[in-house]
């Protein structure tokens, strides 16, 4: 326990505080699902490898509609493409429902990149060409 049982007084109601939110609020992890690399999901457009649905990111905010089981499978992807009879220059990706998901992926890697090139500490390391 991250209590000690000599801690006296203040320290140990501190300490308790710090007990309770380790016990209830942080997540418990499997040691199968924290061992094996093919337990989880480990980044966006990465495929479930037992239900085949590709994994998209979502809005925070949007977290309590999100349901992962309207999340598209590598399949229903590959159908997607094989079916589409519109313009042939679109890209791929742009055929499918995974659009949207790509989209909003690339926004917030647009802003991720905005942010890393606008920070002080890299405008001081900054090489130019």
């Amino acid at each position: 326990a991250v209590v000690s049982t000599q801690s006296t007084g203040k320290n140990y109601e501190n300490n308790a505080i710090y007990e309770i939110v380790l016990q209830l609020c942080y997540p418990r992890l499997d040691v199968n699902v924290t061992k094996g690399l093919n337990h989880l999901l480990k980044s966006p457009f990465s495929v479930h490898p037992k239900t085949g649905r590709v994994c998209v990111p979502f809005l925070a905010q949007n977290v309590d509609s999100f349901d992962p089981f309207t999340v598209p499978t590598l399949k229903e992807v590959i159908t997607e493409v094989d079916n589409w009879s519109g313009d042939p220059t679109v890209l791929d990706y742009a055929k499918t429902s995974l659009k949207s998901s790509i989209d909003m992926f690339k926004k917030f890697s647009r802003s991720c990149q905005t942010q890393r090139d606008n920070s002080d500490e890299n405008k001081e390391n900054k090489m130019t060409w």
